[in-house]
């Protein structure tokens, strides 16, 4: 049996697994046009930083793909494996995890053992299990330092969330060894001033000096933060280099940058964009929650602001049916049972 996910990743070497192998694993690619797609078969040898290297049929030509250029992957899964995402799929986030645990302990091949971590941390983000997944990641991390993965941390891009829908503050991370760690410790602490100069000091390193694409991108887009906590009435002067920075980075990185940048350009008055950015997260099944739902409250607020109080009301339901235990989803409704 086979499952097909979109993320990937890790290092891996000619082990030995129990489930078929050779020829059995395919990816599919997106052709020159960015439109079409197609399958190649044969056996993944390896999947670390930006590629992926696969055998032909599992024993003929190696060829490299770039990571960027698959959309679907699929290969072999373990029972353990296959059911956790079956209660991932009923909504079931922490009976997922306990399988993909007992799935991670017989799992032989280390790229596909990093893929079912990935796995397992998107899940834990979804259980509102932030720390856990950034613990996952960094395992990740510590094989692969040009994991894809790193996109998917759950960093704080909202301080104003209550502490139970964000990443937990810790700033003894700060010390960290490891940049995963530190980025996470950096990004929970950034709004407290007693932190902040700390903060902003291991960001900028991060950003400028770690040497690693997914790290150094994703600590650029929590420095643009700063500009709201310490300017919050005032314009940013380089927004329209941060719009078209955004438009470069991985799906999985965009959700925090985007709301960011929903942010600035609300303080612009600039109901029309603010409004695209705030609604691109929601619509794109993002794993935090709580943060695709304070993005859809603030994307419903800026439409009423325009006017367009019908397709505001249509996006209260979705609010209410698609995050119904989040803040931002309780004061939407709290605030209704006011005006009436």
């Amino acid at each position: 049996m086979f499952v097909s996910l979109c993320g990937i990743q890790s290092p891996a070497q000619d082990s030995q697994t129990i489930l078929p192998f050779a020829g059995t694993d395919v990816i599919t690619l997106l052709d020159d046009s960015g439109e079409q797609t197609h399958q190649v078969s044969g056996r993944i040898e390896d999947i670390s930083g930006e590629a992926l290297t696969l055998r032909r049929g599992g024993r003929g030509t190696v060829e490299l793909f770039r990571v960027t250029d698959i959309v679907e992957l699929t290969f072999p899964r373990s029972s353990d494996f296959e059911k956790g995402l079956k209660n991932v799929q009923n909504g079931q986030m922490r009976r997922a995890i306990e399988y993909f645990d007992k799935a991670l302990k017989s799992e032989s091949r280390p790229w596909a053992w990093n893929e079912l971590q990935a796995t397992a941390a998107r899940s834990a983000v979804q259980a509102g299990e932030r720390s856990q997944a950034v613990d996952r990641l960094d395992r990740i991390f510590r094989k692969d330092r040009r994991t894809r993965h790193v996109s998917s941390l759950p960093l704080v891009w909202d301080s104003r969330l209550p502490p139970q829908e964000r990443l937990p503050e810790n700033p003894a991370g700060l010390d960290s060894d490891s940049l995963v760690q530190q980025l996470a410790a950096a990004s929970a602490v950034l709004h407290d001033p007693a932190h902040r100069p700390r903060a902003r000091s291991i960001l900028e390193r991060l950003w400028r000096h770690s040497g690693l694409k997914r790290i150094s991108e994703l600590a650029e887009t929590q420095i643009w933060r700063l500009h709201l906590l310490e300017h919050p009435d005032s314009p940013t002067p380089v927004l329209n280099v941060w719009r078209d920075r955004v438009r470069y980075l991985p799906v999985a990185a965009r959700y925090g940058p985007q709301f960011t940048l929903g942010r600035c350009l609300l303080q612009e008055h600039d109901h029309d964009r603010a409004s695209l950015a705030f609604l691109w997260g929601p619509l794109m099944s993002p794993d935090d929650k709580a943060l695709a739902a304070q993005s859809l409250r603030a994307g419903i607020h800026c439409l009423k602001m325009t006017g367009r109080r019908d397709a505001a009301a249509q996006l209260i339901v979705e609010l209410k049916r698609r995050f119904p235990e989040t803040s931002a989803a309780m004061n939407v409704i709290e605030a209704a049972n006011t005006t009436k």
